[in-house]
C-alpha cells in the first residue's frame, strides 16, 4: 500500500488556492490584465489582496513539490521543518481568519510532525 504523501496534498492545496483565487478575484484580476499590468498593484486594497492571494498558489505548489522530494529521500529533518512551519502558519491563519483554508495547513503540518517525530 502506498503511503500518504503530504507533499502531494500541499500541491493540491496550491492548485485549489489558484482556482479559488481566480474565481473570487476574477473581476479584480481581469481589470489588472485589461489595463497596463506594470506597476498596477498598490500596497493596499483589492488589487494587493488579489495579487498576494494568487502569489501564494505557486508557492504552496512548489513547497509541496519540494516536500515530496524530502519524503522520497526520507529527509526527516526537512519534513519536520515543513511540519513546524505549516502548523504555525496554519494556526496563526486560523486564528485570524477562521473561515479560510488555513486549517488545511494545520492538518498537513500535523501529519508531518507526527511522522517526523516517529522517525
Amino acid at each position: 500500500m502506498k503511503r500518504y504523501s503530504a507533499g502531494s496534498w500541499l500541491q493540491v492545496v496550491g492548485i485549489g488556492h489558484a482556482v479559488v483565487g481566480a474565481v473570487a478575484y476574477r473581476d479584480v484580476l481581469a481589470g489588472m490584465v485589461r489595463e497596463n499590468p506594470c506597476d498596477s498593484v498598490p500596497d493596499r486594497g483589492d488589487r494587493a489582496t488579489a495579487f498576494w492571494f494568487m502569489a501564494a498558489a505557486p508557492t504552496l505548489w512548489l513547497g509541496g513539490r519540494l516536500l515530496r522530494s524530502a519524503e522520497e529521500h526520507q529527509d526527516v529533518s526537512a519534513q519536520r521543518a515543513v511540519g513546524v512551519a505549516l502548523t504555525a502558519v496554519g494556526v496563526a491563519g486560523t486564528v485570524a481568519m477562521p473561515k479560510s483554508g488555513f486549517p488545511t495547513l494545520v492538518g498537513i503540518g500535523g501529519v508531518l510532525l507526527r511522522r517526523s517525530l516517529r522517525g
